[in-house]
């Protein structure tokens, strides 16, 4: 009988290096990223300006932007760019980050893929 495989966990992840390196963990898979690039932040920030502005105006909840951790499980890290909590879902926030699924996380994508944005809960 197989062994089922662990991979790494929060606990693995948060005792990473603070070396200026995007990582996140996807089911117990160590991803790294490179720094963003100037057209990536440009997207995102006009992005993050219209939506903060929004929710400001609504008063509808709270907007975050990278790097945050977004904690969706404990084998399940990942670091969205923009980060949208309805203020019903705001007892997920903690010091650690976003423990579950936020409201709604977007991330800009490199050139050659489109922006996407997903709605979590």
């Amino acid at each position: 009988m197989a062994m089922p495989r662990v991979g790494l966990t929060y606990e693995d992840y948060a005792a990473l290096p603070d070396d200026g390196r995007r990582y996140e963990i996807h089911d117990g898979e160590l991803s790294v990223t490179p720094s963003p690039n100037v057209a990536h932040q440009r997207v995102s920030a006009n992005l993050s300006d219209v939506l903060r502005a929004h929710v400001k105006a609504t008063g509808i909840g709270e907007v975050f932007y990278a790097p945050l951790d977004v904690i969706l499980d404990r084998r399940t890290v990942v670091q969205p760019d923009i980060i949208f909590m309805a203020a019903a879902h705001a007892s997920r926030i903690s010091d650690r980050g976003i423990e579950g699924a936020p409201t709604m996380r977007a991330r800009a994508r490199s050139k050659s893929t489109s922006w996407s944005g997903r709605r979590t809960g």
